[in-house]
């Protein structure tokens, strides 16, 4: 099965839609205790997951409004600005967490739905990436909402992930992994499509297993359980997928 991974925001917009509500269907059932508890991310409770979302869904809102009215709005002014606004949101009650996150969440769909065709491509000011396109806005607010939903560690789990969303970021984390010098040999193969993905090269072993599964694992949400190594061992280490 192959899908266009290169899909407009227009066309991202109701999947991301659709994993928003899953997202606030699993915090609607979480108590004060709950967001107290520790998440899958070291160091992080699912609070500062929330947060960190909510946050995350604001800063897209202020790049779209950048590209949409030519104010210097840059994602944030820093990282210490971003480190210091999940830390500080984190203590709140579990009934304050979701109204903030349904109010960020919203926000964000609210502009990027009425966001103006011919501004999609204005570069704004991303934090650590530089002037970009606002387009990829949508897209990385979806890769947000889908894996620090299974961070949250409430049952959302990789396989649960939306196909075309699999699809689009494992052709954007090998993309990434090429990129890089520090990246182990390997060969991936998607159950799906049967595509050999070289990374680091390719000599090293092969990864074979459901594209859910390769995405995973390569994003350190899983350990690789589901995937075939040949020849037979652990995979090999990845660098870590920034939160």
């Amino acid at each position: 099965m192959s899908y266009d991974v290169s899909a407009s925001p227009a066309a991202l917009l109701p999947l991301l839609r659709t994993s928003v509500e899953r997202l606030h269907g699993a915090v609607a059932t979480l108590t004060d205790d709950d967001v107290r508890a520790p998440s899958l991310l070291p160091g992080w409770t699912r609070a500062h997951v929330l947060t960190h979302i909510a946050r995350s869904a604001d800063s897209r809102t202020r790049l779209l409004t950048a590209a949409r009215t030519g104010a210097d709005l840059a994602q944030y002014d820093d990282e210490a600005q971003r480190e210091r606004e999940i830390r500080e949101g984190a203590g709140r009650p579990a009934v304050a967490l979701a109204a903030d996150l349904r109010g960020a969440l919203g926000g964000f769909l609210t502009a990027a739905a009425e966001h103006p065709d011919a501004a999609w491509e204005v570069p704004v000011r991303w934090l650590g990436g530089g002037m970009r396109p606002v387009r990829g806005a949508v897209g990385s607010l979806l890769r947000e909402v889908e894996v620090h939903h299974t961070d949250l560690g409430c049952g959302h789990q990789p396989e649960d992930w939306p196909a075309f969303f699999v699809a689009r970021e494992l052709a954007a984390t090998v993309a990434r992994l090429r990129e890089r010098g520090d990246v182990s040999g390997m060969v991936l193969i998607a159950d799906e499509d049967r595509v050999l993905r070289l990374v680091g090269g390719g000599r090293g072993p092969l990864l074979s297993g459901p594209a859910a599964a390769l995405l995973g694992w390569l994003t350190g949400r899983t350990d690789g359980r589901g995937l075939t190594v040949e020849p037979a061992g652990s995979p090999p280490a990845v660098p870590a997928w920034r939160n």
